[in-house]
């Protein structure tokens, strides 16, 4: 133990005596091991750590085989009561509700659960207790309400007392019966809710009864498996069910499958990419992390050889070689423990402000990855491995050296015509490695910038969004429109500066786009497999393509004389054209509905993007919005105006229309696209702090093995120099094998780089790393990085003077 004290004494001596070498390297193992941590806490988070509920292992997300998460609340009640398998099956919809306690109103979120969800989750109730069945057995059974334990404590000061308390949710009185426990979040890790209804009120809250109808699919099902039952057993019964249905029921559940998927992510719907990205990242920052390692093995070995008399007199006077050998290895491992501090704080600060983080959208979106004690042991462990790892980087070179030799070559040995050795391989490699981050942060910096400037079909510049919802007033669809939609619509196109104005039950880019069936005009049988295709669908208002600035190509807009009572018409895109009669000469023809109604299609618009920046064109309809009122009202408002302005003029008229009225969402319409953007911004700003650390590394690690060569062959290269060698001849000779390793690593890099850029493509608008702009970037990175690693060795080489190195030596 005392011997153990005295080398950590030593270390940390050493350590003071070269402060630049110490903090490079701390810096350097810090980084690498904190992006590790920093992801494996967000894999932790939203992958690996499951629903904070008993027996969550039983728990699943059901969905279809095909397609998006959602199902209709007819199939989950199907699957209820026909399975053995089940102890309890739960339909849930996320909701936005406008919440009147305590003599306030804010919007919340909240979720509409059928009666066994919390038998689903077998969770207990913090105070009161939960919905149960008999709270959902049919419309109008219960007025229970459950809050978030989160809820309980913002908006109700966590007052003991809360049970029994009446609220109004949506201008409807409810009770409140109990509270969820902390920790409870829902079984959707990306949401973060504040109530919990009984579904079978959907009518009275929405105005809407859609709990009969099989068409409607905008639902997530959660089940909990049977103790003893096996998922071929779970997998057989939901095969025989789905044929019993689709038997049944063959125009709208023709070809159903389902299946089961891990909860917590809306099943595989983003659970599947979600987990296909953050396996990327890990494992780039895993190779990052060993890219570090080989970098700071080769600046001790550098740091090595700038010891080599110190050591060749220890060991003259009696030291072995082995106790040398503990002394790098204490020194390394006292270097990775404060690399391994330094990453918990960096990774911990991260995960609390990502904990904390809102993504710009309003809904309720969270990232419950708060730091957990566990991911310090990670770190530990990291950093003891990091340690070892490039600790014996240089034990080679110390039990090669004779302390004769040493003693009378001093600090530099002659290593021409030396083998490559690993030292070299791991610095291409590592020189490889960073020029695949460089390459994939200037792919996903350029897909940034062209999802800024693409065309998405309708033009977001000087517009104002402003988004409601009037259920939330106590309005229905039968008044919304007469009441309030149109008195908005009117004001505001009069407003000053206002170029034009329509509404719509919602926009592209919203995520909250729908779908439908199309089917050709001499269609009778109106089952799925009859469809033509799906297409997006919009209810929209006279004024809104103007406003939206969506180009009509042919036709006429919709009108307020568009109703229910007159012939059904439709706008329609390009892409919706040339699928349905293959071409685009579309207008005044016709195509039906999955009721078998037939629509006249009476203006032509241009494609555009609906759902995500990434997707192919797709085919959209634009339907009158007096067709179907809507209590659902997104209101675009084109301005001449500052838009700032505009946006708090649109919230008086609103208030002065009714000023029960919660604003949702008001802004530029711009700032609103922030959310179809975020993936495309994750990804740039991940790879760029890879790409970043990769230059960082790749200037360190160049740059150490450039000092260690010279260092070596020092005393050569004055006698090269003393003989009459020229520069360019002294430059060849020492940084050679160096610039070798540099444009051979590079060389492979980019090739990597543009291969591995077409995992980017989902992520990121038109990602190629072929794109010159990249391709010169990227050169141009590299021999900027280049020249700065091998500045100083450079300089020290063309400055020697062989009569006073060769004097001290």
């Amino acid at each position: 133990m005392t011997s153990l004290l005295q080398d950590l004494r030593f270390a940390l001596r050493q350590m003071r005596h070269s402060p630049g070498f110490a903090l490079t390297a701390v810096v350097i193992l810090g980084l690498g091991i904190a992006a590790n941590v920093i992801v494996f806490g967000v894999v932790q988070g939203l992958v690996l750590r499951p629903l904070d509920v008993p027996h969550a292992e039983q728990v699943k997300t059901l969905q279809p085989k095909e397609g998006g998460p959602f199902l209709s609340f007819p199939e989950v009640r199907d699957v209820r009561d026909q399975n053995t398998v089940f102890s309890a099956v739960a339909a849930l919809e996320i909701q936005a509700f406008g919440l009147e306690a305590n003599g306030a109103t804010r919007p919340v979120w909240g979720c509409e659960v059928s009666g066994q969800y919390f038998e689903v989750v077998g969770i207990k109730p913090f105070l009161g207790r939960l919905l149960e069945r008999a709270d959902d057995d049919h419309p109008g059974a219960s007025d229970a309400a459950v809050l978030s334990w989160a809820a309980w404590k913002s908006d109700f000061g966590s007052d003991p007392h809360v049970v029994g308390t009446r609220i109004r949710l949506d201008k409807h009185s409810y009770t409140i019966v109990g509270v969820a426990p902390e920790g409870f979040n829902g079984t959707e890790k990306f949401a973060q809710l504040d109530v919990y209804v009984p579904m079978a009120n959907e009518a009275s809250l929405d105005g809407d009864n859609w709990l009969d109808t099989r068409t409607y699919r905008n639902i997530f099902a959660v089940v909990r498996i049977k103790d003893g039952v096996t998922m071929p057993q779970v997998q057989a019964e939901l095969n025989a069910i789905t044929a019993r249905i689709a038997q049944q029921y063959p125009k709208d559940d023709e070809g159903l499958a389902l299946k089961l998927a891990r909860p917590g992510l809306a099943g595989d719907f983003i659970g599947g990419p979600v987990r296909g990205f953050l396996a990327g990242i890990m494992g780039l920052a895993g190779l990052v992390l060993l890219a570090a390692c080989a970098n700071l093995g080769s600046l001790f070995a550098a740091h090595t050889a700038d010891r080599a008399r110190e050591i060749a007199i220890r060991m003259a006077v009696g030291a072995s070689r082995w106790r040398i050998v503990r002394h790098v290895l204490v020194e390394a491992f006292v270097i990775s423990i404060f690399g391994g501090a330094f990453a918990c704080y960096l990774a911990w600060m991260a995960l609390a402000g990502l904990a904390s983080w809102h993504p710009p959208t309003l809904y309720p979106f969270k990232f419950h990855v708060l730091p957990q004690p566990s991911l310090i042991l990670i770190a530990f462990v990291i950093s003891v491995l990091a340690g070892v790892l490039f600790g014996v980087m240089p034990l080679r070179q110390i039990f090669k050296t004779d302390p004769n030799d040493a003693i009378k070559s001093g600090a530099s040995q002659t290593s021409a015509g030396r083998r490559w050795a690993l030292r070299d391989v791991l610095l291409a490699a590592q020189i490889a490695l960073c020029c695949v981050t460089v390459t994939a942060a200037f792919v996903s910096l350029r897909g940034l910038g062209r999802a800024l400037s693409m065309d998405l079909g309708f033009n977001p510049k000087n517009a104002v969004r402003t988004q409601i919802d009037l259920s939330e007033a106590g309005y229905t669809s039968a008044t919304a429109d007469d009441h309030f939609q149109r008195q908005l619509l009117e004001k505001v196109s009069h407003l000053p500066g206002v170029e034009a104005a329509g509404y719509a039950t919602n926009t592209p880019l919203d995520f909250d786009a729908s779908m439908t069936g199309v089917f050709s005009q001499q269609t009778s049988d109106f089952r799925p497999s009859n469809k033509a295709f799906d297409t997006y669908f919009y209810y929209v208002s006279p004024g809104y393509l103007a406003a939206s600035g969506t180009p009509l190509l042919a036709g006429r807009d919709v009108s307020f004389t568009d109703t229910e009572k007159t012939p059904a018409v439709a706008i329609v895109n390009q892409e919706f054209a040339r699928r349905l009669f293959h071409s685009e000469n579309a207008v005044g023809r016709y195509f039906k509905n999955h009721d078998g109604v037939s629509i006249q299609i009476v203006g032509l618009m241009a494609d555009g993007k609906h759902f995500t920046l990434s997707e192919d064109p797709h085919a959209a309809a634009f339907f009158p919005i007096s067709e179907k009122a809507d209590t659902r009202t997104v209101l675009i408002v084109r301005t001449r105006r500052d838009t700032g302005d505009m946006v708090a003029t649109i919230r008086n008229v609103v208030r002065d229309l009714d000023s029960g009225v919660p604003i949702l969402e008001s802004g530029t319409w711009t700032s609103q696209l922030a959310l179809s953007l975020f993936p495309s911004q994750v990804a740039t700003v991940a790879l760029g702090l890879f790409g970043a650390f990769g230059l960082l590394l790749s200037i360190t690690g160049t740059f150490g093995l450039a000092s260690y060569t010279v260092s070596k062959r020092l005393r050569e290269l004055s006698i090269r120099v003393a003989l009459g060698a020229q520069a360019k001849q002294i430059l060849s000779t020492a940084l050679g094998r160096m610039l070798i390793l540099l444009a051979s690593g590079s060389a492979v890099g980019m090739l990597l780089g543009i291969a591995a850029s077409r995992v980017l493509s989902a992520i990121v608008y038109h990602a190629s790393a072929q794109d010159p702009f990249v391709l010169a970037a990227v050169v141009f990175t590299v021999l900027v990085t280049g020249a700065l690693s091998v500045a100083g060795p450079v300089r020290r080489v063309l400055h020697v003077d062989p009569a006073n190195l060769l004097r001290e030596q």
